[in-house]
């Protein structure tokens, strides 16, 4: 028998997903002009705001939502399935959230001074430098792939704490910041010319000297503190999950399945060069057409497992041992490659009808070349897992958080 709180808690993940679904005819009504602008439509924008959607990994002691990382998953795939860059545009604005919980409190009071909707773009590569200064630091570089940045009043990156010239070493290793600034203390580069992902706005920023009290930095350590506003167990879920299972490999599985819905439709219609027939009788496309729809299933269902099974040690106040953070990291990395793979072969099905940018799977295939290559889920990531498995030293520092 479900307890008053499993139930709550599915009430607010089917209502969330509900409200996700009502959003489709809003939030898809401008998507080419928006990836000739190169971003998301106010209307978009304010519509993911005012369902809250910006707030999923915000704790409710700062208006927020505070759900957990499968129903935001959901979520953000559901959003992503009418519009790629507002669920882009969704992971954006969450993932910032998390980290939030290792400033100290007075950081936290300044950036949400203004109320509760401060909307914090991210980049952390490369890391910027960092110069001890009295009260905090100075902080310089240029970092791309500022996603949003032109919706954001605060932007979080790394940087290096630095000596002279050379980084700051502890026990051989480089002392790394998480920082927060303001967007208005830095410089927007207008660098975003792509092949996909067009609409997403993930500009250059750079740092000139801007100075960050030490109160809107940290020191980036696996272990911490969290302050008094991020006490829930969501913050101290991993950051492969939370971040990278939760809210970057949804958007792939989105697309993914776009792109299958729309072969379906291209396939009722379409014949082949000397065919009499739909190319939905085709064995070729239709063998393709099942290949994708595992490929796409599996992913989710195995991406889906993770989640639950690592939220539910968390709820118990379990340890979540650097294995099951590979496992989390895997998951994602299998999910976008996965799924990538399947945008591929639907395209490859549906012949030359593709090339042209009238129909959608055009833009599926060019948004999938782009989240393929993401840093925290490219091929590279299948060997970070391995190395912990190996019980190697794994090369993705962020996979022990």
């Amino acid at each position: 028998m479900e307890t008053m709180t499993e139930m709550t808690m599915v009430a607010t993940e089917k209502n969330l997903e509900q409200r996700a679904s009502d959003l489709g005819p809003t939030i898809s009504q401008n998507i080419v002009e928006e990836e000739n602008n190169g971003r998301l439509s106010a209307s978009v924008v304010n519509a993911l705001k005012e369902a809250g959607f910006y707030k999923l990994y915000l704790p409710k002691s700062l208006g927020g939502v505070e759900t957990d990382p499968l129903t935001t998953a959901k979520v953000i795939e559901e959003v992503a399935r009418h519009n790629t860059a507002a669920g882009w545009s969704m992971m954006v604005g969450n993932s910032s959230h998390t980290v939030g919980s290792r400033l100290p409190e007075k950081g936290i009071e300044e950036i949400f001074s203004d109320g509760y909707d401060p909307f914090i773009a991210g980049s952390v590569h490369p890391a910027m430098k960092a110069n001890r200064a009295k009260g905090g630091y100075l902080i310089n570089g240029k970092n791309p792939l500022v996603s949003n940045v032109h919706e954001a009043q605060w932007v979080f990156v790394t940087a290096l704490v630095m000596e002279g010239e050379q980084p700051k070493l502890t026990e051989g290793r480089p002392e790394v910041l998480g920082v927060f600034m303001r967007v208005n203390d830095c410089e927007i580069i207008d660098t975003w010319n792509v092949l996909g992902m067009r609409a997403t706005d993930s500009n250059d920023i750079e740092a000139k000297d801007v100075f960050v009290p030490d109160h809107l930095l940290f020191a980036l350590v696996p272990v911490f503190q969290p302050n008094r506003f991020y006490t829930g167990p969501l913050y101290r879920f991993p950051m492969a999950g939370a971040n990278v299972a939760g809210l970057l490999a949804p958007v792939t599985i989105g697309v993914a399945a776009n792109a299958i819905n729309e072969l379906k439709i291209v396939a009722e219609k379409k014949t082949a060069l000397g065919s009499m027939v739909p190319i939905r009788e085709r064995g070729v496309v239709q063998r393709k057409l099942g290949r994708a729809e595992a490929l796409v299933q599996s992913s989710r269902a195995y991406l889906h497992d993770k989640l639950a099974s690592c939220w539910d040690k968390v709820i118990a106040g379990e340890t979540i041992t650097l294995e099951e953070k590979a496992g989390l990291l895997l998951a994602a990395t299998h999910a976008n490659q996965s799924c990538v793979e399947a945008i591929e072969l639907v395209y490859t099905a549906a012949g030359s009808s593709g090339i042209y940018m009238k129909n959608k799977l055009a833009h599926y295939i060019t948004d999938a070349q782009v989240l393929r290559q993401h840093g925290f889920m490219n091929e590279s990531r299948y060997e970070t897992a391995g190395q912990v498995y190996f019980g190697l030293q794994p090369d993705l520092p962020m996979i022990q958080f």
